[in-house]
């Protein structure tokens, strides 16, 4: 992955599980000429389904494209996001399962990226996709 490499690794499983179970989190990713990337440690998936929205802060600026890797199944979801606007996803996970993040802005430059990751069915609850009064972070 091109750019510097902000790892999500600090985050404690229980960290995500709880942004989880709060309907979901903010992350801050690095961004270096336009490129950002990230990763998680290994954690148990036991196969669950995860649905949600991911939404670029109102305060970032261009198109964002958000690739999402994940490394045991060898699956990929991607995303192309602009600030204010939340796009939904959703996606199955194997046994275990560890998270590769590569993020290509429209702007060449250096700056933060700032990401809600709200967790729920976007499809059927737009709320998903507005960022929760006093939530804490998933990582970054």
């Amino acid at each position: 992955m091109a750019g510097r490499s902000n790892a999500l690794e600090a985050q404690a499983l229980d960290g995500v599980l709880g942004a989880i179970r709060n309907g979901g989190g903010w992350v801050s990713v690095d961004i270096a000429g336009g490129r950002g990337s990230a990763s998680t440690l290994p954690l148990p998936t036991m196969g669950m389904t995860l649905s949600g929205c991911v939404r670029v802060f109102d305060g970032n600026t261009g198109r964002w494209r958000i690739r999402a890797h994940e490394t045991v199944a060898d699956t990929v979801i991607e995303v192309t996001a602009v600030p204010g606007q939340g796009v939904p996803f959703s996606h199955t996970f194997g046994l275990r399962s560890q998270i590769d993040v590569e993020i290509i802005w429209s702007e060449r430059r250096d700056t933060t990226l700032f990401l809600w990751v709200g967790v729920g069915d976007a499809k059927t609850d737009p709320e998903v996709c507005i960022p929760k009064a006093g939530s804490g972070g998933l990582g970054g």
